[in-house]
């Protein structure tokens, strides 16, 4: 039973993350396993629908709902680079009882990578 609540927790995190994205003015975000097996088994859940037609989506994220903490560190080095920039989401859960309760999400990355985003926001160039 709990493996597929964990399966169905992460796959709503995928299903969530996609739409904030959309949210912000990113329209054509979905998830790999919509779109591309190949996507999903690098790691990489989130991408631009039909990517020959609206580009390559500029981040490579990978969302995980956990209640401990992932090695972001190894996430992050795992993802592919080519793909964009590497960013892991966490929706950090707890259990109270018989259910599970979002206690925080995040968004984490390099430092060089956040500095090298607020460049490009701030219309920075070197």
């Amino acid at each position: 039973m709990s493996g597929s609540r964990n399966r169905n927790a992460g796959h709503g995190w995928e299903r969530d993350s996609a739409r904030g994205f959309r949210e912000c003015s990113y329209p054509f975000v979905v998830t790999t396993r919509s779109e591309s097996k190949s996507r999903d088994d690098k790691g990489i859940d989130l991408m631009n629908k039909d990517e020959y037609k609206n580009g390559l989506f500029e981040f490579s994220v990978q969302c995980k709902c956990t209640q401990k903490n992932p090695d972001y560190h190894s996430l992050i080095e795992e993802l592919p680079k080519d793909f964009g920039i590497p960013i892991v989401f966490h929706r950090k859960t707890l259990k109270t009882k018989t259910r599970f309760r979002v206690v925080g999400e995040y968004a984490t990355l390099r430092v060089e990578d956040f500095y090298n985003l607020l460049r490009k926001i701030n219309g920075v160039t070197d």
